[in-house]
């Protein structure tokens, strides 16, 4: 679980195209832009999860869950699907749950003072992404 918040990593998973073939593809379970800043690039880009169906060649978004953590800007979002809205209230009450088991069980040193947020599909966090970069 712990390791979920430090590291990127991706995995193989079945993904169904829309001519009704399934094929396997790697997808982002979670990035950390801070030991791989080509990960950040790759969001703001519209490319993370995207994928070219074998048999069709439609290239498409796959959208799933997704963790995104800058250590540099102290920052853990949980990205949901745009179909989890609805549960808004709930999921954020999820994460900052999540986030306090995760700072207990690193002695509360390496996740203190975090700003957890929850996005809706990699648009919401792009655009906040962006927003952040402006201001600065």
């Amino acid at each position: 679980f712990l390791y979920n918040f430090f590291m990127s990593f991706c995995q193989k998973q079945e993904i169904k195209c829309s001519c009704g073939k399934g094929f396997e593809w790697e997808l982002w379970d979670s990035v950390n832009v801070t030991t791989d800043p080509d990960l950040k690039e790759m969001i703001l880009d519209g490319q993370m999860n995207v994928v070219v169906c074998p048999h069709c060649g439609l290239l498409f978004y796959y959208e799933k869950f997704l963790l995104y953590h800058d250590e540099k800007k102290r920052q853990l979002f949980y990205i949901y699907r745009h179909d989890c809205k609805d549960n808004r209230t709930d999921l954020k009450k999820k994460a900052i749950c999540d986030y306090e088991i995760v700072k207990k069980q690193s002695n509360e040193t390496v996740f203190a003072d975090y700003k957890i947020e929850v996005f809706f599909g990699l648009d919401e966090l792009v655009q906040f992404l962006r927003e952040g970069e402006n201001a600065s």
